[in-house]
Order: C-alpha cells, then sequence, then structure tokens
C-alpha cells in the first residue's frame, strides 16, 4: 500500500513538474517577444529625437532668417 502511495505521489509530482517546465517555456517566449518589441520601441524612439532634434535646428535657422 505505501509503495503505491509513494508511486502515485511521484507521478503527481512529476506531472506538476512537467507543468512547471511548460509554463516556465510559455512565460519565456512571452517575455522574449516583449524584449523584442521593447528594442523595436527604443530603436524608434531614438529615430524620433534624431527627427525632433534636426527639427528644432531647422526652426533655429528659419528664426534666425526672418529675424525672430
Amino acid at each position: 500500500m505505501a509503495i503505491t502511495a509513494l508511486l502515485l505521489n511521484y507521478r503527481g509530482f512529476a506531472s506538476m513538474d512537467s507543468r512547471f517546465a511548460s509554463l516556465e517555456s510559455t512565460v519565456n517566449s512571452r517575455f522574449g517577444s516583449v524584449e523584442h518589441r521593447l528594442d523595436m520601441l527604443q530603436a524608434d524612439m531614438k529615430d524620433l529625437n534624431k527627427a525632433v532634434t534636426a527639427l528644432e535646428i531647422d526652426v533655429a535657422l528659419v528664426k534666425d532668417k526672418i529675424g525672430l
């Protein structure tokens, strides 16, 4: 009887272990996707910053030409 209980208990833990491994894989995949999106967002923000800086320079030049 005790051996049967131990075997059933082991199966239960093995099942939980596989579930945790599956959950861990899913979470890692999602975080990888989020990390990729954040990298893309960071690159876009750098490009935006460059564009805004160039625009500010152009506006300053225009203001100088018209005397503002």
